[in-house]
């Protein structure tokens, strides 16, 4: 399954170049040879190369791109064997293309929001640990201290900061450990299953950063199942399709559980409105389009209303964030400023 922005918009351009060539009356396999040469992203060059040679033994496109999940996930391998069986790969490949465009924006957005102020602080907090381990050498060997009663010059003003870099200066270990610490949790944590899941249950409990995922999940759930029906399948498959690709693996087991109410005998909607992926006063539009069998293009209409909803809560998250990292950052240059407070008036 694609995890980074970057891939996800590889595979978009890559996506939307085959569809173009194809449409120009190339064959898929010298579409691929093209595309093969022409791509700057490694691993999609050579999942080209795989890819050309297994349609040259005659294998489906979709069947091939099993072989390349890390780049192609269930959706995508999803909407291409659909189109080729029913001979319609050019209009596949475009709901390819709307699927992933979506995905990118909407998960690009987070990221922005949440993953990138997390590494700025993981940077702040590296910055500190070297900060404090130069700073106690020269603080302590170098510079020499001295009480703050000993400048009867100072004013009230200037005790009070004098005895708070005191304070500061002696903090600086425990700090720079802490510092390091939390620069290594925020690096190494996410990598590993069991804490990256433990995370992400994590942030859909969070002021702030669990509306933003949540609205973010819904969004991508309801493009997802809008493209999928679209493409030919049932409101059974693409909520399964649904739940393998979406961003955030509680959302994933929060997908799952509804599909699992539904099958239990729970009327889809019912279902769908209990676990906050359709909103009550949508209910009668879902009801109408159902019946006329309309279902996945109220749902992309849908989609376009909850990706608004959900680009105003990351807005929001964004703002936070950044502050938040800008005001941490502030913090450890006033340590600094603090630290050789001191050491200013011992040289005078």
């Amino acid at each position: 399954m694609v995890t980074s922005v970057a891939d996800v918009a590889a595979v978009l351009r890559f996506v939307r170049q085959l569809a173009v060539k194809l449409k120009a009356g190339l064959s898929t396999e010298k579409c691929l040879a093209a595309l093969a040469t022409e791509t700057r992203h490694g691993r999609l060059r050579r999942a080209c190369q795989d890819l050309r040679a297994a349609i040259a033994k005659g294998v489906p496109l979709a069947q091939a791109m099993h072989a390349q999940r890390s780049l192609f996930d269930e959706c995508v391998i999803g909407l291409v064997a659909k189109g080729e069986q029913t001979r319609k790969l050019r209009g596949a490949l475009a709901g390819v293309a709307d699927y992933l465009d979506a995905r990118g924006r909407l998960v690009g957005a987070l990221r922005s929001a949440v993953a990138r102020p997390l590494d700025a602080l993981s940077y702040v907090l590296l910055a500190t640990f070297i900060a404090a381990v130069v700073l106690s050498f020269l603080v302590m060997s170098v510079l020499p201290a001295a009480p703050g009663g000993e400048h009867a010059a100072l004013s009230g003003a200037d005790h009070v900061a004098f005895h708070v870099a005191e304070g500061v200066r002696a903090a600086w270990p425990f700090v720079g450990a802490l510092g390091l610490f939390c620069f290594l949790a925020l690096r190494l944590l996410p990598r590993y299953p069991g804490t990256r899941a433990w995370l992400d249950a994590l942030s859909m409990k969070l002021p702030l950063v669990g509306p933003a995922f949540r609205a973010t999940g819904v969004a991508l759930f309801t493009r997802t199942i809008g493209i999928c029906m679209q493409a030919g399948y049932t409101l059974a498959e693409a909520m399964r399709f649904a739940a393998v690709t979406a961003p955030n693996l509680a959302m994933r087991r929060h997908i799952a559980a509804t599909i699992e109410k539904i099958g239990k005998g729970r009327p889809y909607i019912d279902a769908l409105v209990d676990d906050g992926f359709l909103r009550l006063g949508d209910v009668t539009a879902v009801q109408a389009a159902d019946r006329r069998g309309e279902l996945g293009t109220l749902s992309l209409n849908l989609a376009h209303d909850y990706e608004q909803e959900a680009a105003t809560d990351v807005k929001t998250l964004r703002a936070v964030t950044h502050t938040l990292v800008v005001v941490l950052l502030g913090l450890a240059i006033l340590g600094v400023v603090l630290t050789l407070y001191v050491p200013v008036f011992v040289v005078r």
